[in-house]
């Protein structure tokens, strides 16, 4: 319900102030990530997991955390990404604690580290149980994914400004701050997928009884062994399919640069 009403004000603020035009592909893209981000908490893949799929309750970190939550930002409207870029230069002005922990928390490197810390949290079989039945923590379960998913992802489709990157230690502050390079992006997006392999490692090792409150299969009839397997290989080809995509797009990317500039000299 609060992503329906945060996407629904995002929509109503374009609509009223349009500071600036969006693109065509952004409703369609940004409507999407609304709609796995309700999916994956309104949909028979909630009662699933409630009543002890694995496999369901991870394909539902997943599509909060790795498809809603990029897709929000790709598509996310024009206005909402202004002001959202006034209230970060605002925030993080100054050298006073808060300021400083606002630009670390929503910097490439703490955003990396929040979302894999959190992953590791809530994947610790003994965590994890606790959030299987509906209440408080399964709540907070679901959030955590949601909110970290965006706060890794902002990385990689920054809408802030930063200082420009022309030498090594610009790379580095700009790692504590915002607004990576574009080929950074891409090896930021590959290293976040490859922070993901301990945790896909802790569901595929750890004991099957860790993961279970009880001893019945879960729906669908597969048996614990292969629900557990299955949630583990879903989580495991989920970040080789981006990872392999990042580095696609970066080879597309390059090409294309390659290409242009080619062209510019030869036209001189």
């Amino acid at each position: 319900m609060f992503v329906s009403l945060a996407v629904l004000g995002a929509i109503v603020l374009q609509r009223h102030r349009r500071d600036a035009r969006w693109r065509w592909w952004g409703p369609p893209v940004f409507f999407l990530g609304w709609l796995l981000a309700v999916a994956a908490v309104a949909s028979p893949l909630d009662t699933l997991g409630e009543e002890g799929s694995l496999s369901a309750h991870i394909a539902q970190h997943v599509i909060l955390g790795d498809l809603a939550a990029p897709l929000l930002l790709i598509g996310l409207p024009p206005t909402v990404g202004l002001l959202g870029r006034r209230w970060y230069e605002s925030a993080s002005r100054g050298s006073d604690r808060r300021a400083r922990g606002v630009r670390l928390a929503l910097s490439p490197a703490g955003g990396l580290v929040l979302w894999a810390v959190a992953t590791y949290i809530w994947v610790a079989p003994p965590v994890h149980r606790l959030a299987i039945p509906d209440g408080f923590v399964h709540l907070l379960d679901h959030s955590s994914f949601f909110v970290f998913g965006l706060l890794v992802w902002l990385a990689a489709f920054d809408f802030r400004k930063g200082a420009r990157v022309h030498d090594w230690e610009s790379l580095k502050a700009t790692l504590t701050t915002c607004d990576l390079p574009w080929w950074a992006r891409h090896v930021y997006a590959m290293v976040s997928r490859l922070a993901m392999l301990p945790a896909v490692a802790v569901l595929w090792l750890a004991t099957t009884s860790a993961y279970y409150v009880s001893a019945e299969p879960p729906p669908w009839g597969p048996t614990q062994k292969e629900d557990q397997v299955r949630a583990a290989s879903m989580m495991l080809g989920f970040e080789i399919l981006l990872f392999g995509l990042a580095v696609v797009l970066a080879f597309i990317w390059v090409s294309v640069s390659e290409g242009r500039a080619r062209e510019k000299q030869r036209l001189r």
